[in-house]
């Protein structure tokens, strides 16, 4: 014991050598400074005096009235309360996808409700479906600023407008102030009826509605935007007007149906826009014949959209297969991943050099039972480039017309009466040099009874060699009716 020294900071006045007295310091700081060695997150230095246990002792210090006066160390307590934030952010990723998980772990404390509970709300469905819950649900948002800034995907449900409910007014400002308020949004979908006399106006909807959607689309993490059902009504530059001032970041757009025949190329814009869109990902739909000039006014330079960079397009529907080629020729070799409905003739590929995913589907009117879509699949291939870098092919074609559903009525056609022909055309079309690339190809057979599986069998024993990369698919009406079944 004898060469124990203590030190301490806090223990001011005299200053012992070797020997020395302690005549100014008293036993409680002694004590103290006993406690605070113990304490195990103590942190000291000497700065003005050392002593020994003997000098202690012969002073009257006695160790156990000392052990008296020590505050007794305090209890740390262990809780997953304490965790850091950044560790609990990391444990939230890993649940992002369990939203029982997550729901439970807002419910542990408050710190965690605040971490866990916007994690609910990354997407959420504004709708004026119900009208009562519409408004209660939208008020909580506009309260919630900490769940407002967690909401990434919003998707806006307008149902037919043939009658205005009461407090429907009151519900679509209210969700007009949500759009607004919403700081980090990233994708945004405007659905609405599509086969309606009622549908969603743009020119109908309010000042405030329609600022708010021009406000997310300005956001800074915008990336998706989809229009589905509503209504466009405006000409072409009032057009690009809507996305003037739109955020670069947004690089996928969907507009499906959002025409009713009032696009014309009389009324272009007197120049282009300054600043264009550049698209990464497009997808186009038209119900309606007349539609199609929506298609040929994405070509021109006076649109908002820049498709110079698309890698991606699907035509839904476009009543105008000549429209679709002259869009593939404007997007010309940037284009990797292209997905025709066609309508009633084969598109032009001359310009997609670098095209790597080919989809091409076809509609009830050209089933392989009457008017075969094949020659048209033929057709469309022959303009592909003579180094084409086409990797994967889909196909997705009608056996059969959906008339045809009544068994009792019209028998499913045995197998034996289709015309093969086709098929072996289709085979020395994929096996020519042009498409060595190739690597698979799926062949989804729509029918209505048949025995799909037996057609497939003999189409691809007329079909030759590439049969090997076929994976064949079978859909009766709109039930699946099987997994995949490869030919070798």
């Amino acid at each position: 014991m004898k060469g124990l020294i203590f030190c301490h900071p806090y223990c001011g006045g005299g200053r012992s050598d070797k020997g020395g007295a302690l005549a100014d310091v008293s036993r409680i700081a002694l004590s103290r400074a006993i406690a605070d060695l113990l304490l195990p997150d103590a942190r000291f230095r000497i700065r003005h005096w050392q002593t020994t246990v003997r000098d202690l002792v012969a002073r009257g210090w006695s160790p156990v009235q000392a052990q008296k006066q020590i505050k007794p160390l305090p209890q740390s307590t262990v809780s997953i309360a304490i965790l850091p934030a950044e560790i609990l952010h990391q444990i939230f990723d890993q649940l992002d996808d369990d939203r029982q998980a997550l729901a439970a772990c807002s419910l542990v404390c408050k710190k965690w409700q605040g971490l866990s509970q916007p994690r609910l709300f990354h997407s959420i469905v504004l709708s004026t479906d119900d009208i009562e819950h519409s408004i209660q649900f939208q008020r909580f948002m506009l309260e919630s600023p900490n769940i407002r800034a967690g909401i990434r995907e919003v998707t806006v449900h307008f149902p037919d407008l043939s009658d205005w409910p009461r407090d429907r007014k009151l519900a679509t400002n209210l969700m007009a102030d949500v759009l607004e308020l919403l700081p980090r949004p990233e994708s945004l979908r405007l659905y609405g009826a599509r086969f309606s006399d009622y549908r969603v106006k743009w020119s109908r909807l309010s000042n405030h509605f329609r600022n708010a959607i021009k406000t997310m689309l300005r956001r800074p993490t915008m990336t998706n935007l989809l229009i589905d059902g509503w209504l466009l009504d405006v000409n072409l530059p009032e057009f690009n007007a809507v996305f003037a001032g739109t955020s670069l970041s947004l690089t996928s757009v969907s507009l499906l149906d959002i025409s009713d025949g009032l696009w014309g190329t009389s009324d272009l814009p007197q120049s282009p826009p300054s600043t264009r869109l550049q698209l990464e990902k497009l997808t186009v739909s038209n119900t309606f014949t007349k539609d199609f000039r929506l298609i040929e006014w994405l070509c021109k330079p006076e649109s908002i959209f820049d498709l110079q960079n698309l890698k991606t397009l699907h035509i839904e529907e476009s009543r105008n297969d000549s429209s679709v080629t002259m869009l593939a020729e404007a997007i010309g070799s940037s284009l990797e991943s292209l997905e025709v409905n066609i309508t009633d003739e084969s598109i032009g590929l001359n310009h997609s050099t670098c095209l790597r995913s080919l989809s091409l589907n076809f509609g009830v009117f050209y089933t392989e039972l009457y008017y075969s879509s094949i020659p048209w699949i033929c057709d469309t291939l022959a303009t592909a480039p003579l180094d084409s870098q086409i990797e994967d092919l889909s196909l997705s074609l009608y056996i059969t017309h959906p008339r045809n559903t009544n068994t009792r009525v019209f028998p499913p056609p045995p197998v034996s009466r289709f015309n093969y022909d086709r098929w072996a055309r289709l085979g020395a079309v994929l096996s020519s040099p042009k498409f060595s690339s190739l690597s698979r190809v799926t062949i989804q057979l729509i029918h209505h009874g048949i025995d799909a599986r037996g057609y497939s069998a003999i189409a691809a024993q007329r079909i030759g060699d590439i049969g090997a990369k076929i994976v064949w698919k079978y859909l009766r009406d709109d039930s699946p009716d099987g997994g995949d079944l490869e030919h070798p």
